[in-house]
């Protein structure tokens, strides 16, 4: 074969390796606000986010992903935020949690606001992403977290140290309670699942009935799950405490962040199938955490807080294929519905990050349906207590 011939089809391999960079970056907002906690519709028209500006007001926007039409939910001053995904299935209402940490639910334009909760409390010491609230998949039902506590410690306290001129609180004294409840749509037939006080961040079983939620009944903090009628099952069992998880789009695995204080502090990726097959570890070494499924399971995004090349990566359920994705912080991201962007928070602003052919989801995951896996994991309550992963 020629020479020229054989440089030319050299020259042609090399210019077919795709790129390190994976995505192209637009930003949404930009503004003096602090925008945060970016969800798609449904329909993956509009994204809803939190706004914080600097006269200490926060509101919910709802925005076009490029940008434009962006609506602001109220006009006047108010207090209201969405630390979890507000939409309904249908895309026709918000939920959201107003400054007096109660539920309440609107029309994406504002309108037709109603109060769905009484006497919400958020718990001292946790993240907002505490509360935790979530929609059944048919849009009939909520299931959140109800926090009580007891103040009259803290504001004994503060009185007294405030007469010094140095007033202190000691959050130790606080009796902290976190419930998980369940209601319909409408605010009515609220009915109480579980009532040791310790469980939070209830997140709805895609295509089924499980509720999972975050508990320490058990000693370290782990994932468990129930039905509708509050009957229970640990689902992990780690060393560490699990700080944050993710349903698999199927409903048949849970994506978690295992945190370990053992030698070195890190928090790795696991991923736990509920048909007992075994958890399989994901990342190890790094501080990762916030990691989202892509819409066919065969992808997962995840922030890091370590790793040198990029704060949002991106690796194949498995694992495999691991790649930064995007410069910056990623405080909170989530798949488009079509699986070809992703919307993140840097802690300031909204970006799009559009991804590539190569980086876009294109095989499923597991596959195993979450109707399915549920009866796979009931008839098993009780029978896997004490088993390590």
């Amino acid at each position: 074969m020629d020479l020229k011939v054989i440089c030319l089809c050299q020259l042609l391999l090399i210019a077919a390796i795709p790129p390190a960079t994976a995505a192209t970056i637009i930003q949404v907002t930009n503004d003096s606000s602090i925008d945060s906690y970016p969800f798609w519709s449904p329909d993956g028209r509009y994204i809803a986010f939190t706004s914080y500006s600097s006269d200490g007001v926060a509101v919910l926007r709802v925005t076009e992903p490029d940008g434009r039409d962006t609506e602001q939910t109220r006009e006047d001053r108010a207090w209201e935020f969405a630390p979890f995904d507000p939409w309904s299935p249908d895309g026709k209402t918000l939920l959201f949690l107003s400054a007096d940490a109660n539920l309440w639910r609107m029309n994406p334009d504002g309108t037709e606001r109603m109060r769905l909760t009484e006497g919400g409390r958020i718990v001292p010491g946790l993240p907002l992403a505490g509360y935790g609230a979530d929609w059944s998949d048919d849009g009939r039902q909520i299931v959140y977290t109800s926090c009580l506590f007891d103040n009259s410690a803290v504001w004994k306290t503060f009185v007294a140290t405030a007469a010094e001129g140095s007033p202190a609180v000691n959050y130790s004294d606080i009796r902290k309670d976190a419930d998980i409840w369940i209601m319909d749509a409408d605010g009515s037939n609220k009915s109480q699942l579980t009532t040791g006080g310790d469980a939070r961040l209830p997140l709805w079983q895609p295509h089924g009935d499980l509720i999972a939620y975050l508990s320490t009944k058990s000693g370290s903090q782990e994932v468990w799950a129930m039905d509708r009628n509050g009957r229970a099952e640990q689902i992990t069992f780690f060393e560490g405490d699990v700080t944050g998880y993710a349903w698999s789009p199927d409903g048949s695995a849970i994506a978690c962040v295992v945190a370990s204080l053992s030698g070195v502090w890190e928090s790795s990726l696991w991923i736990v199938p509920l048909d007992g097959s075994g958890a399989q570890q994901l990342t190890s070494g790094s501080l990762d955490q916030s990691p989202v499924w892509s819409p066919d399971g065969g992808r997962i995004a995840f922030g890091s807080m370590s790793r040198n090349q990029s704060a949002l990566w991106v690796m194949k359920s498995d694992g495999s294929d691991l790649e930064p994705l995007t410069p910056g912080n990623s405080i909170m991201h989530q798949w488009s519905p079509d699986g070809r962007m992703i919307a993140a928070s840097d802690g300031d602003d909204i970006s799009i990050i559009v991804l590539d052919d190569r980086t876009a989801p294109t095989s499923p995951g597991f596959g195993v349906t979450g109707a399915l896996a549920a009866l796979v994991l009931l008839p098993i309550l009780g029978r896997r207590s004490g088993r390590r992963s």
